[in-house]
């Protein structure tokens, strides 16, 4: 029983370092639950396992033990799955059993092979593998395991990992300094997780100058930081895509890709796929970045109608497969943060005369960008129209160069991040030309809001203008004189009249 007991102490050393250093226990503590070792007679028969998962960095090789770790961001969903190994004893699979001393002797002092494939080179698996999902708290337990050697792997995590813990061995019991041992193990696996990227367009001020009518485009800039990966990892993808709802907006150009403020160059540092739309770094950058850069994206789309509610949004997706934006790297996604939206609202003109009684063609038009607290200025403005139109023979005004050209699509405004509650805006409408005989209107604010369904219809009237005075000479004179003659006829019958009353009396 000495030899047994000598030979089992020497072993400490080896399966403590290689089970558990992989694993990425935080810290070494008190031993809680260090008990005799395994061939003793008091010797517990089973053990257990203790996943305690966490977000960030990997620290330094821990002990098995339990221990708090202040701070410590837990995260739930990750799945590990665990596997019993054995070894070939006659063409059946013979569990290893580490109350035997000549067992220990399978245990292995290096890392566990990545895919369990490997793994069955050496080893058989016994019985079934068993799984289970960490808690919101980060936490799960494999309860009842009999004493043996076993290989554990992180089989699923939430989308937004890109580094999942390494595989590794695990024995119950686990050696432990001072010639103790563990039954009851606690590993402390950490992930390395993908940060949300963030969205933004350019702010209002910045609209004029990209164009106010549909058809005209908006810029968007996309932000993500560059994530953490485990030692000795490397970065082998990093992808930003953004997938446009093709009746609202169509990928228009790259303006700029940035890596912690350097532009980058196409092709060299980064490809694009303008059906998506995404934007991949190339081997040669993924090589060049590490954790903590900053990618920046900045790039713009036309507008091409305008909505029900006149609110286009941008936000996140869970795959390039889904409208909205997101980022990729080394296989884990994740949903952009911010959610971008630009409004826009539809202008009808209709060119009547007075109560749009008759409906006039070739009246002109422009609108401009010039309100000022709801004023427009009385004369139009000699350039910078934003659009230009002719009434029809139904009395609608056609816009030029736009789709559709009835009615007008406008710009109202852009938010960076969420919702905005009374989006409205003020143009200014001019009649620049009035129909023969008619004369032309004066300046009109126009208030448009968001959507189809708000959309501003102005019934724009004309009055005529006034004739000329004729001269007296026909026309106007010849009734004159007309009205002349018959009063004088009028005269000349009563005076007739009040003689012959005289002669009679």
């Amino acid at each position: 029983m000495t030899s047994k007991s000598s030979a089992l102490r020497r072993l400490t050393s080896v399966v403590g370092t290689v089970a558990i250093a992989v694993a990425g226990v935080i810290s070494m503590g008190q031993v809680a639950s260090a008990a005799v070792g395994p061939d003793q007679p008091d010797a517990p028969k089973t053990g257990s396992l203790t996943v305690h998962k966490y977000v960030g960095e990997e620290a330094d090789p821990g002990t098995g033990e339990e221990i708090a770790i202040p701070g410590a961001v837990p995260l739930g969903g990750a799945e590990f799955t665990l596997w019993r190994l054995g070894v070939d004893n006659g063409g059946a699979c013979e569990a290893i059993d580490l109350a035997d001393t000549n067992h220990w002797t399978y245990v292995p002092n290096g890392a566990a092979p990545a895919d369990l494939a490997d793994v069955e080179d050496d080893f058989c698996i016994v019985g079934a593998k068993t799984s289970g999902e960490t808690d919101q708290d980060g936490e799960y337990t494999f309860s009842n395991l009999p004493l043996g050697l076993y290989y554990v792997q992180e089989t699923d995590a939430p989308a937004n990992i890109v580094s999942k813990t390494a595989p590794f061995y695990v024995s119950i019991p686990l050696p432990h300094e001072d010639q103790n041992w563990l039954y009851d193990v606690h590993v402390y696996p950490k992930n390395q997780e993908l940060d949300a990227p963030t969205k933004i367009i350019n702010d209002d001020a910045e609209q004029p100058g990209k164009g106010l009518t549909v058809g005209s485009v908006v810029e968007w800039t996309i932000n993500q930081k560059v994530p953490a990966l485990n030692e000795g990892e490397e970065y082998t993808s990093a992808t930003i895509w953004d997938v446009l709802n093709p009746a609202e907006l169509e990928y228009a150009g790259t303006t700029s890709v940035f890596l912690n403020g350097t532009p980058l160059v196409e092709g060299t540092d980064y490809t694009i796929d303008a059906g998506v739309v995404s934007w991949s770094l190339t081997e040669k950058k993924l090589a060049e970045i590490k954790a903590g850069d900053t990618i920046e994206v900045v790039f713009t789309t036309t507008v091409l109608a305008v909505t029900e509610t006149g609110d286009i949004d941008n936000p996140g997706s869970e795959g390039p497969d889904k409208p909205g934006y997101g980022s990729e790297f080394n296989g884990g996604t994740t949903p952009g943060g911010t959610t971008p939206h630009t409004y826009w609202g539809q202008l009808t003109v209709n060119k009547g005369d007075t109560e749009m009684v008759n409906k006039l063609a070739g009246a002109e038009f422009a609108v401009f960008n010039n309100a000022e607290n709801g004023v427009c200025a009385p004369e139009a403005p000699e350039t910078d129209a934003i659009a230009t139109g002719t009434s029809d023979a139904d009395g609608i005004v056609r816009w030029d160069d736009v789709t559709p050209n009835d009615p007008l699509g406008l710009w109202i405004a852009n938010s960076p991040n969420g919702e905005l509650s009374d989006a409205n805006k003020d143009y200014c409408l001019y009649e620049t030309k009035a129909p023969a005989g008619y004369v032309a209107g004066p300046s009109q604010v126009v208030n448009i809001k968001p959507g189809t369904n708000a959309k501003l219809v102005v019934n724009f009237e004309n009055t005529k203008k006034e004739g000329p005075n004729l001269p007296l000479t026909g026309g106007q004179g010849t009734m004159a004189m007309t009205v002349g003659g018959i009063v004088l006829m009028l005269a000349g019958a009563g005076a007739v009249y009040v003689l012959r009353r005289r002669d009679n009396a």
